[in-house]
């Protein structure tokens, strides 16, 4: 059961959704899929899956043996949708069956309301773990509050909290402070922003990835169906600008550039993974077409796919660097702030 556990860990970390199914299916054959410890494994890993409700089915089967870690699993797949009034109502619930919340309760309330944008509630739940139940704030609940506040444009205050805190700010408190500036005081359709984004990346010495990023943008056209690939793209980019889309530019920029820029926004790693899970039927009619990325999505993309999300009538979900984005007939979960 713990070798079954560990493996169902690396399957979370990579959002590896298929091998999670193979894995899954094993347990049940097996009978191991009724250990506490590899049913916690199995929740943890279709959450960060993106699948919640896969995450919560295998979750009730266990509530009657539910041990603070499931309650913990759960409330943290709930967490990262964002969906704050479904993680406060696991750990009232949790609390009412006679368990103790844990420091990892608190960070899943605390990165459900900073996801959320709920900065009262952050609050609160950051003074009254301490005072209240005893357990001290650590670097990751004072993230979530910070990141909480500064989304909701507090940022003189976050950044006052990042100095005075008793833990040395690091590179998530930074990137909660960046994001903020850049969403709050800069126009929203100026990608100067994002390049703000990639200037720490590479500040931080990661080099590989904006290599990746940026020798991806110049057009791969190697793979095999990527004349297929391409021609959905056109074809989706004409029906989304029906329904209002237009590429996220700076208007600033001269009419040659602009163009050229529009061009470039549309061999972006998301929009290519999407267009080849709809001409591969990688994804099943009726599923949801799941993006996992390594860096943040950008705001063009966003955009594009809450349009994408009608045309094609499916649900998108994409993992990226912060969070999850479920986008729905035209919306996302993140409330285009992430």
């Amino acid at each position: 059961m713990y070798a079954i556990s560990g493996a169902l860990r690396a399957t979370a970390e990579l959002a590896a959704l298929e091998q999670c199914r193979i894995i899954h299916a094993h347990t049940i054959l097996t009978g191991f899929h009724t250990y506490l410890v590899v049913g916690n494994a199995l929740v943890d890993a279709y959450g960060k899956c993106g699948l919640i409700a896969d995450s919560r089915n295998i979750f009730n089967q266990l509530l009657p043996n539910a041990n603070i870690f499931l309650w913990n699993s759960i409330m943290g797949a709930y967490a990262q949708q964002g969906d704050e009034k479904s993680v406060i109502k696991l750990f009232y619930d949790m609390k009412f069956r006679g368990f103790s919340p844990d420091e990892y309760s608190f960070l899943a309330l605390l990165t459900a309301c900073s996801n959320s944008g709920s900065v009262h509630e952050a609050e609160k739940w950051l003074n009254c773990m301490k005072d209240d139940y005893g357990v001290e704030p650590q670097l990751q609940h004072y993230t979530c509050f910070i990141n909480a506040m500064a989304r909701d444009g507090r940022i003189a205050e976050a950044k006052a909290l990042a100095m005075k805190m008793p833990y040395e700010a690091d590179a998530a408190v930074w990137r909660s402070l960046l994001t903020a500036c850049a969403t709050t005081r800069t126009n929203p359709r100026d990608d100067s922003a994002f390049l703000l984004l990639a200037n720490v990346n590479a500040s931080a010495g990661k080099w590989a990835e904006v290599a990746e990023v940026h020798v991806f943008l110049a057009g791969d056209r190697n793979h095999e169906r990527m004349n297929e690939i391409y021609a959905k793209l056109a074809e989706l980019r004409e029906e989304i600008k029906k329904l209002g889309y237009k590429e996220v530019v700076d208007e600033k920029l001269h009419e040659m550039e602009a163009a050229d820029k529009r061009e470039l926004l549309w061999s972006h790693i998301e929009k290519l993974a999407l267009a080849f899970g709809v001409v591969s039927g990688a994804a099943p009619p009726g599923k949801a077409l799941r993006i996992l990325k390594n860096l943040r999505i950008c705001k063009d993309c966003h955009e594009a796919f809450k349009c994408m999300s009608i045309v094609i009538k499916r649900e998108i979900v994409v993992r990226d660097v912060n969070r999850y984005h479920r986008f729905v007939h035209g919306n996302c979960n993140c409330g285009d702030y992430w």
